[in-house]
């Protein structure tokens, strides 16, 4: 099937998507013919990725979203409407926060996590679904995170955030489902963002790099590009048949037992001597 006919015609709107993996999928969209809408709080950001989708020879355009605010997500859906006429596909990418252990967390901080993350996710698809549902339905991905299901780093606003949206694409999947809804979610683990690979590659960052590489069974870490065609598959008619289901984007880290990765790693200390 040749998805640059399939997508050619269709308005995509990602929100969070003037920077990293937002961007990413933006940009992919955009390679498969769909106009796409840059949505995000940082207007000078969003204006020159979409700039430089359009230098490209991509259809793009940028939509402002403070989805922090009451209101937001209902807001930048109605923008996105009265500049492009539709939205047929939506990915819910934004998120904000701070890395912040268990003991420096605030209510403050953990209101806007679930405000942008989750919050506005439910919002904008209600009001994507409400004006498709009488022109042929939508696609929604919700990007969530190996953090919905795993302990990692991150704030607990953000486990939060990212494991309601793992229930929050179930039920859309099926609320939707007679609006003509598919919703689907991706959940990213080690990825290296392009504006990061400097510095993941750097001779200083060896150990961590090697450290990363065999934590993957695959033997090395995901790209923005990765995630990217996940969601473009996703939104494909190709998996026309797909909805409710909540894929990981690892190389197959979070199912292997702990015990085993440390006869692996002692395994090849050995075959190294």
């Amino acid at each position: 099937m040749n998805t640059a006919q399939e997508f050619s015609g269709k308005v995509a709107l990602i929100t969070g998507s003037a920077r990293g993996i937002g961007l990413g999928i933006a940009r992919r969209l955009a390679e498969e013919g769909a106009q796409v809408l840059i949505a995000d709080v940082n207007a000078d950001g969003g204006t020159s990725a979409a700039q430089r989708l359009r230098e490209a020879g991509l259809a793009a355009g940028f939509v402002h979203a403070d989805l922090s605010a009451p209101g937001g997500a209902v807001a930048l859906v109605a923008a996105a409407v009265q500049l492009a006429g539709t939205v047929d596909v939506l990915i819910n990418n934004a998120r904000a926060g701070r890395r912040l252990g268990l003991l420096e967390e605030t209510e403050q901080d953990w209101d806007l996590a679930l405000d942008v993350g989750l919050k506005s996710a439910f919002f904008a698809a209600q009001a994507v679904i409400k004006h498709m549902s009488a022109h042929g339905g939508c696609r929604i991905v919700n990007v969530a995170s190996v953090a919905a299901v795993l302990a990692t780093n991150e704030s607990a606003a953000y486990h939060a955030t990212k494991a309601g949206l793992l229930q929050l694409t179930k039920y859309l999947a099926v609320a939707g489902g007679p609006y003509h809804a598919r919703v689907n979610c991706v959940l990213p683990g080690l990825i290296v963002q392009d504006e990061h690979r400097a510095r993941f590659d750097a001779a200083a960052n060896d150990d961590f790099r090697a450290m990363a590489r065999h934590y993957q069974p695959l033997g090395e870490v995901g790209t923005e590009r990765d995630v990217a065609e996940a969601v473009l598959y996703l939104c494909s008619d190709r998996a026309r048949y797909v909805s409710g289901s909540c894929l990981v984007l690892d190389g197959g880290a979070t199912v292997q037992e702990p015990f085993g990765l440390l006869l692996r790693h002692h395994a090849s200390q050995l075959t190294s001597q």
